[in-house]
């Protein structure tokens, strides 16, 4: 692999990492020349020689067993998506063909249609926005007149002006943080997506902040957390929301959610059609 996607995300989670946060002593000078554990204090805890390690993060041609990957998860302090994510990586295979998006299913369209009292979308295997409700149209601006790359849930997040506030964007426990770890997981097969490379450099160019969580070289699943909001026809700063696999592979189904003590935060939103 040319500047090899294992090696990248070895360093990145290394750097991540303190003394502090796998037991050993500090420096004698309470800090190190760059961020993380060294490469011998990796190597140590996952029992392998720091050569060979080394030579990993360069990307040279080694392919690990699964039982180093095993070790080196554990040196890391990965969780299991990102054992997995790892896994994925350092296995030698032939790329798979680009994703293709398939079309919402007249199923899940009845079931936008039934959430008529949320925010709702469905989005594709790069959080593309492929059907929506009327309240989920107006709560993003109408998504109807938006360019095709703004029709993105990414986009929204990192880019859109009316946006999302900034704690959307934070490293640690935003959505921001958790589609780039999402989007990361479900291509980690398919780097060379030719999709996947012009939507990440086009965020990477619009926001600092997706460029620095997409080299974090995190992985993990869909799940639920908070939508932070600056709205003018929305009561609520904070919205919870949750994110739902379907059947269709790829799709996953997005909604908003009512605040606790707000019962009809949505009230005011122009319920206009996609």
């Amino acid at each position: 692999m040319a500047d090899s996607a294992l090696g990248a995300f070895l360093r990145a989670h290394r750097s991540r990492l303190t003394p502090a946060d796998v037991g050993l002593a500090q420096d004698a000078t309470g800090h190190r020349r760059t961020p993380g554990l060294r490469r011998e204090e990796v190597a140590a805890r996952a029992g392998i020689s720091p050569d060979y390690y080394t030579r990993l993060e360069q990307g040279r041609p080694r392919v690990p067993t699964p039982a180093v990957l095993d070790s080196l998860a554990r040196a890391l302090l990965l969780t299991d998506a990102e054992r997995a994510y790892l896994h994925t990586i350092a296995a030698p295979r032939r790329e798979p063909a680009a994703v293709r998006t398939r079309p919402v299913t007249p199923a899940a369209r009845a079931l936008l249609e039934a959430l008529n009292d949320t925010p709702a979308f469905i989005a594709g295997p790069r959080f593309d926005l492929l059907a929506w409700n009327p309240l989920g149209a107006a709560l993003m601006a109408g998504l109807a007149q938006r360019p095709p790359h703004e029709r993105n849930l990414l986009w929204q997040v990192f880019c859109c002006p009316y946006g999302a506030a900034p704690a959307n964007r934070e490293p640690e426990d935003s959505i921001g943080a958790q589609l780039v770890a999402s989007l990361r997981t479900a291509h980690a097969d398919r780097p060379s997506d030719p999709a996947l490379t012009r939507l990440v450099a086009r965020l990477s160019a619009s926001s600092p902040e997706f460029a620095a969580l997409w080299k974090m070289h995190r992985a993990g699943a869909p799940a639920e957390g908070e939508l932070r909001l600056r709205h003018p026809k929305v009561p609520a700063d904070t919205l919870p929301y949750t994110l739902l696999s379907l059947p269709t592979p790829g799709h996953h189904l997005f909604t908003c959610l009512p605040p606790p003590r707000i019962p009809t935060p949505f009230r005011a939103l122009t319920a206009t059609g996609p």
